[in-house]
């Protein structure tokens, strides 16, 4: 389930550019995440601050209805096929085009999900003038 969540790098950098939407669950600094309602596990004499943490696609909702900001996720093959063996050898990847930075690819799709969200927050710090961005 933790990979439904985004990590709490990106969750404090989403609520510094505004981000505040009801969430299931809270995530700290060791990106531990707790869903809200549950007990927590004994966890030692150390105590972390939370902050909310929301799911990739409440992430990307907010990017859409907040931002107008879209994201899309291009998958893409490369290899060769060996017929004699009928031996498929195909290497799946990901790609994330903008316009700036052209196209990057990924080897799995979470990863393009996770720099496709770096990027949208990138986008929207500049647009609001920050003076730190990722």
């Amino acid at each position: 389930m933790d990979k439904e969540f985004i990590p709490y790098e990106l969750a404090l950098e989403l609520k510094q550019i505004g981000f505040d939407e009801p969430c299931l669950a809270t995530i700290d600094q060791t990106d531990f995440i707790h869903i809200k309602g549950t007990e927590y596990p004994i966890r030692g004499a150390m105590i972390y601050d939370t902050i909310d943490c929301p799911t990739y696609s409440q992430a990307f909702r907010w990017f859409r209805e907040k931002h107008n900001l879209y994201h899309m996720l291009n998958p893409f093959t490369r290899g060769e096929i060996i017929e004699g063996d009928l031996v498929e050898s195909m290497c799946f990847g990901y790609a994330i085009q903008d316009e700036v930075i052209g196209e990057t690819d990924f080897k799995t799709y979470e990863e393009a999900e996770l720099e496709c969200l770096k990027h949208l927050i990138f986008i929207v710090k500049a647009a609001q003038g920050f003076d730190h961005i990722l």
